[in-house]
């Protein structure tokens, strides 16, 4: 899927016999802690944030796996999952990847369902999995990605397929200050497994994808000479720039995006995606000349392999 940026799956859940976190009590959350460092031994690494590298901290930022208030987090590198503590609820497990993969679905129900047998969830039979926050009750699984739709946006057509969307269960919001970079996540999980959940998830997407190449090409008819014109633009600057910032190459990665989809560049959705990791979750407005320099490398290291 050309258009699909950043794909990520969480899953919240509650230990039966404490409290929730609003009025959960500082010795109880240690309690949790060791539990989870027991059943997770072997599988996941704990992280004492207040001692880590920062090169660690930028990692899982980057890669949307960060996000506790809490000194202590659990994570596998290699795999893209962390499980963070005490934000909304007692612990959320988290997979993320670069462009569209379904398997991060799949990452944080295996985990789900180890911790399941390990510990001793807060469960209902008729409402599902307990929370804090009513909109995580029942499955307490959410779905997400970041999907590229210049096109829809060049036709105008983004303001009736957000209403579509919501009617059907799901958010679709701009991000990053951006008028053709769209945020997808699921609402609902009240009434509907897991496993349905990431189907129709999977349905939404690939149609969000084949409404995009649709319009890609209704724009290509009176547009070509300029789509063509600022796809090689960009695959020139790409290639031969010697400075550059986070801005810039979102905004070639998007040209480049609408470019594959017709056709008209000559690049793998593999090396967009490798560029895409270097720009994913950065302050745009803030960087240094030496980080110019080195982005602009690295950008020609990725286009030349």
């Amino acid at each position: 899927m050309n258009n699909i940026i950043f794909t990520k799956a969480s899953i919240v859940r509650n230990l039966k016999d404490y409290k929730f976190v609003p009025k959960l009590e500082e010795e109880k959350k240690g309690e949790i802690v060791d539990k989870l460092s027991s059943a997770l031994k072997g599988r996941l690494s704990a992280l004492n944030l207040s001692t880590a590298d920062n090169k660690v901290i930028d990692y899982l930022k980057n890669n949307g796996l960060f996000n506790s208030n809490y000194q202590t987090i659990f994570v596998s590198e290699k795999d893209n999952i962390s499980i963070s503590l005490f934000n909304e609820e007692h612990l959320n497990i988290v997979a993320t990847s670069i462009g569209y993969d379904k398997n991060v679905s799949k990452k944080v129900l295996d985990n789900a369902n180890y911790l399941a047998n390990k510990l001793n969830f807060s469960y209902n039979d008729q409402y599902g999995y307990l929370m804090s926050n009513l909109n995580n009750i029942g499955t307490g699984i959410k779905l997400e990605c970041l999907i590229a739709l210049p096109a829809l946006s060049k036709i105008g057509k983004i303001d009736q397929i957000k209403r579509n969307v919501r009617q059907l269960g799901y958010q679709l919001n701009d991000v990053k200050n951006s008028s053709e970079i769209f945020k997808l996540s699921t609402i609902c999980n009240l009434g509907f497994t897991e496993n349905e959940i990431c189907k129709e998830f999977d349905k939404m997407v690939s149609k969000l994808q084949d409404l995009e190449i649709e319009s890609s090409k209704m724009y290509d008819v009176s547009n070509h000479d300029e789509l063509l014109d600022s796809c090689n633009r960009s695959m020139a600057i790409l290639k031969s720039a010697n400075l550059m910032n986070y801005s810039e190459l979102e905004n070639h990665i998007k040209n480049l995006r609408l470019g594959l989809n017709l056709n008209l560049v000559d690049i793998s959705l593999e090396k967009i995606n490798n560029m895409q990791k270097l720009c994913l979750n950065k302050d745009v407005n803030f960087i240094s000349k030496s980080e110019m320099l080195n982005l602009a490398k690295e950008v020609k290291n990725i286009i030349n392999k």
